[in-house]
């Protein structure tokens, strides 16, 4: 009998061969869907990687420009002061000069006159003066009516790399003409390259400044990757893509990987940031970027060879890796690097994304440490770094569930707060301050910075607003505070914000209404009335602006926005002239008239052609002198009242009359209306409306006016409303009266239907009675 191994029967060869066929096509399966899914998910990870580099150079870039153009508005806003007069005046523009450097934005600021001699402060030298310019790009750039800033370059006086920024200064006495001379601000690039300093991926990425050239001119501090500056040698010209090369002199976004010549390689992602030709550049080592994908890939292989010939597993499996290895590369890109909490990327994202902080329950929180930086100037950058993360991890550990917490820049923190019960939410953020200044104050000395915050409740509105811009608002009420020791907490509503959106929408469009002719000039009729019936004697024109692009604007919003950045004189004139136009008209048709009243700006007052521009507009419309009228605000007579005697009485020789308007505000000076001849006191409501029901305040005000009145002036009161009021001031001795009492600032047609026209019989008879308005 065999034995049993001959008689069992054995696989057979083609048995064997077809079980290995099958079994080499199963493992070929297995290995073509892990190499197509490895694939896709490498692929869709450089993807999303490059999709959020793209994010966050858009953000940067936006943020770039606008910094470049806050410094461009700060030499604007100084060079207000510049004028055809005092540009030669040494020490004055030193001492102007030396305020503008100690506001902290520029190292030196100097003006340079059109020949290139110039002067200029330093905050380490001093006082520079007789110096040279002429051959400075930046002087023959502004002088030509640009704005400029020019490429890092070796300060020749102290050694160090600096940004020049410069503007044309004009004569903001005239109307147009050509720049009479350059404003220039140096600073320094390493601090200006502080600013765009952002910390990407773990400290590996980092943002830089270049050129279309691919050259490197500001590296920000996270441009060092383990030690090494990875921009030290430039970029090779020769590994750079002719694509990325064309678009980068084209000044185009773009990105491409660029190799170093020592070999190694860099992924870049450029955006134009609108000045010169200059580009943000994101950039992250491919060695990095390779990890995580390196990390992704291996990942992925063990978890296949769990899954195999599951599919649907798999696939299971595969999205959750790609998923969790996004999550630590966004992760990456949105903590701050010095402090490890969330920077302000990953706060505006997670404040956009949950409504319910937008129901009134929660406030931004804006902290500001007071004296931080001189604590940085005495005790050192390490320590100034050590005190900002102390600061953080207090912040982190006080958080509720849903809160946020950031570090914005330098001395900034936001948070977002649950705020729904007033009271204790402002007894946890005094208590949160107190804790910071235990935490920073120095074990040496009795040096320590003092914490305040702004706070702002959010709104439903607010859901679709950039919460960037609500930070950068909340800045300006907390940057007042700090001369206030004792506002901790500076409150912030949505008024306010919307009030501050208002201004920047104003002021971006009032050089257009100015040309387009969009003001118009209301008259608000004056009556006489010290006979038995009120005379009209006199009106007020009033600037009033309909925007086809804001609507009505009112006074109050758009004055004071044209008064900070010098436009005021444009809308005095403008009221002027058209004042002017009409009272031609109306004598062109018969009419007697009565005296308009303009209102002069300080600003136009102290101009040195003041007297010369008056005359001509109103001699040019052949307008009898008599028939105008200047109101100057009360607080002009404390400013230079020297010069405010010499111009009055200059107007006053050429028959203008002079108001001093606003009396009683707050800056009265009676020694003064001795000196100055105005012809007209015109009392503010403030100063006698509720006088008039106060046994004190009638006492005061009847000996007001009867001083005035001995002194010779004629007394007019403004804001009247009711007829009660009038007639107490009659009883008093003031003679004339503007309110609503007797009617509203109205169009100049209107003005002269309903009040000159119905008024012509009394302003004759009040001619014939020897009455003068």
């Amino acid at each position: 009998m065999p034995a049993r191994e001959d008689i069992e029967p054995r696989p057979s060869r083609k048995s064997n061969i077809k079980t290995a066929l099958v079994c080499g096509a199963g493992l070929f399966v297995i290995v073509i869907v892990l190499v197509v899914y490895v694939n896709i998910i490498s692929r869709e990870t450089e993807s999303s990687l490059n999709l959020f580099m793209e994010e966050v150079a858009d953000v940067e870039s936006a943020n770039a420009r606008a910094i470049f153009e806050g410094e461009f508005n700060i030499l604007h806003g100084a060079s207000a002061f510049i004028t055809q007069e005092n540009i030669g005046n040494e020490a004055a523009l030193l001492e102007r000069l030396r305020e503008v450097v100690d506001s902290g934005s520029f190292s030196r600021v100097g003006v340079v006159d059109l020949e290139g001699h110039g002067v200029a402060y330093d905050q380490s030298l001093g006082n520079l003066t007789s110096r040279d310019y002429i051959d400075q790009d930046f002087v023959r750039k502004s002088k030509g009516g640009a704005d400029y800033v020019s490429a890092p370059y070796e300060d020749e006086l102290t050694g160090v790399q600096s940004l020049a920024f410069s503007v044309p200064v004009y004569d903001i006495k005239h109307e147009g003409g050509d720049p009479i001379g350059v404003l220039v601000g140096v600073t320094s690039a390493e601090s200006f390259a502080n600013i765009i300093d952002v910390s990407l991926f773990a400290g590996r990425g980092s943002v830089s400044i270049i050129d279309s050239n691919g050259n490197v001119l500001l590296r920000s501090a996270a441009a060092e990757v383990d030690g090494v500056d990875v921009f030290s040698a430039g970029y090779d010209k020769a590994g750079l893509p002719d694509e990325a090369k064309e678009s980068l002199a084209k000044g185009e976004s773009g990105s491409a990987t660029v190799i170093r010549p020592n070999g190694t390689t860099l992924f870049t992602i450029y955006r134009p940031i609108g000045i010169n030709d200059w580009f943000i550049d994101v950039v992250v080592p491919s060695d990095y970027l390779e990890a995580q994908n390196h990390t992704v890939l291996v990942a992925s292989m063990v978890m296949a060879l769990f899954v195999v010939g599951v599919v649907s597993l798999l696939m299971y499996l595969i999205l959750r890796v790609r998923h969790r290895s996004e999550g630590a590369l966004a992760r990456a890109a949105l903590t701050d690097r010095l402090t490890g909490i969330d920077n302000e990327l990953a706060f505006m994202r997670k404040s956009a994304v949950r409504p319910e902080y937008y129901e009134g329950g929660c406030s931004l929180v804006l902290f500001n440490l007071v004296g931080f930086s001189l604590f940085n100037t005495i005790y050192g950058f390490d320590a100034g770094s050590a005190c900002l993360r102390n600061i953080a991890h207090l912040l982190k550990s006080d958080l509720r569930r849903h809160e946020l917490v950031a570090h914005l820049t330098g001395d900034r923190f936001a948070m977002l707060v649950e705020t729904s019960d007033a009271r204790r939410a402002d007894a946890r953020l005094v208590e949160l301050m107190n804790r910071i200044e235990a935490a920073t104050r120095a074990d040496d000395s009795q040096y320590r910075i003092v914490s305040q915050c702004c706070v702002y409740r959010l709104e439903r509105a607010d859901f679709e607003r950039d919460i960037n811009l609500i930070l950068q608002d909340m800045a300006v009420p907390l940057k007042r505070a700090q001369s206030h020791a004792g506002s901790r907490i500076v409150r912030y509503d949505e008024c306010d914000v919307a009030a501050a959106t208002r201004a920047r929408q104003i002021e971006s469009i009032m050089s257009t209404a100015l040309s387009e002719k969009e003001f118009l000039a209301f008259f608000q009729p004056q009556y006489d009335i010290s006979g038995d019936v009120p005379v009209l004697c006199g009106a007020e024109a009033l600037a009033r602006w309909n925007s086809p692009i804001l609507g009505l604007v009112t006074p109050d919003e758009f004055i004071p926005v044209f008064e900070r950045n010098g436009s005021i004189s444009q809308i005095d004139h403008y009221i002027l002239e058209h004042a002017c136009v009409r009272l031609r008209q109306w004598l062109d048709d018969g009419l007697r008239c009565v005296p308009l009243s303009v209102n002069l700006s300080r600003r136009n007052l102290f101009s040195a052609d003041l007297i010369e521009q008056i005359e001509h507009v109103v001699d040019k419309h052949r307008v009898p002198h008599e028939l105008i009228k200047l109101e100057l605000a009360e607080g002009i007579v404390a400013e230079n009242e020297r010069q405010l005697i010499s111009t009055a009485e200059k107007l006053r020789a050429r028959g203008v009359k002079i108001v001093m308007d606003d009396f009683g505000t707050g800056y009265s000076s009676f020694p003064a209306l001795k000196d100055i001849p105005f012809d007209t006191i015109k009392l503010d409501r403030s100063f006698f409306g509720e006088s008039i029901a106060d046994k004190r305040g009638r006492a005061t005000l009847m000996s007001v006016i009867a001083l005035l009145e001995q002194l010779g002036f004629k007394i007019l009161a403004e804001g009247v409303e009711t007829a009660r009021e009038v007639f107490q001031l009659k009883e008093w001795g003031c003679q004339t009266i503007q309110g609503y009492v007797f009617g509203r600032p109205v169009e100049g047609t209107v003005f002269e239907q309903e009040c000159l026209r119905p008024a012509q019989n009394d302003l004759i008879s009040a001619q014939l009675d020897g009455r003068s308005f």
